[in-house]
């Protein structure tokens, strides 16, 4: 029988790997580059009100990157981040509590509420919009108008204008089912291309 030669693996070092710790502090940064891109995406929202709605749900869109390659943690983390500058920052922009209460954390959400069966998922996510749009009328209530006057005067002034026309009110109400929409299908097409031209880039530059 013929001894086995050593093999040359034993010999040679292992290469060397990158420590946990070093690893989370990479994401950290990476997760804080991209919060502050969203923070400037929302302040100029408020500088241009005109946008301030699109730039809450590019600012949403900025952190996309974190949930693909690290998954849901850093993602709810980056999300309370961008959120809490936003609203203590610009309190008085739209953008920010749309952020805060809808376009932020929608992403993560909907990438749990897309392995559903489609017309269950589309269910819990119109139900999920219908309680976002109850509690922007309870804060409404309690918060601008103190408390004070009936359920239908918070309906108009929070979606309308307080003239006794429930049109305006609805037809604000179909815009905001029409645009939330809109946004879920967006994030669709641009996973889509992340997955065809831009998942190497990106991995590359996050580093996971």
């Amino acid at each position: 029988m013929t001894a086995m030669k050593p093999s040359n693996q034993t010999n040679q070092n292992p290469p060397p790997r990158r420590t946990r710790r070093s690893r989370t502090t990479r994401r950290i940064a990476m997760c804080a580059v991209l919060c502050a891109l969203s923070v400037v995406m929302l302040g100029l929202g408020a500088l241009i009100e005109v946008i301030d709605i699109t730039a809450a749900a590019v600012a949403s869109l900025a952190l996309l990157p974190i949930l693909l390659c690290y998954g849901a943690r850093y993602a709810w983390l980056s999300y309370a981040v961008t959120g809490v500058l936003g609203v203590l920052l610009m309190p008085q922009s739209l953008g920010a509590w749309m952020f805060a209460g809808l376009t932020g954390f929608y992403p993560i959400v909907k990438q749990r509420l897309d392995r559903l069966p489609r017309v269950l998922s589309w269910l819990v996510k119109l139900l999920l919009l219908t309680a976002v749009l109850l509690l922007y009328l309870a804060v409404f209530y309690f918060v601008m108008l103190g408390g004070e006057g009936s359920l239908l005067d918070a309906f108009l002034g929070g979606f309308g204008e307080s003239d006794g026309k429930p049109i305006i009110a609805w037809v604000t109400i179909g815009l905001s089912v029409f645009t939330y929409v809109l946004f879920d299908l967006l994030i669709d097409r641009l996973l889509i291309l992340y997955y065809i031209k831009w998942q190497k880039r990106v991995e590359r530059w996050m580093k996971p």
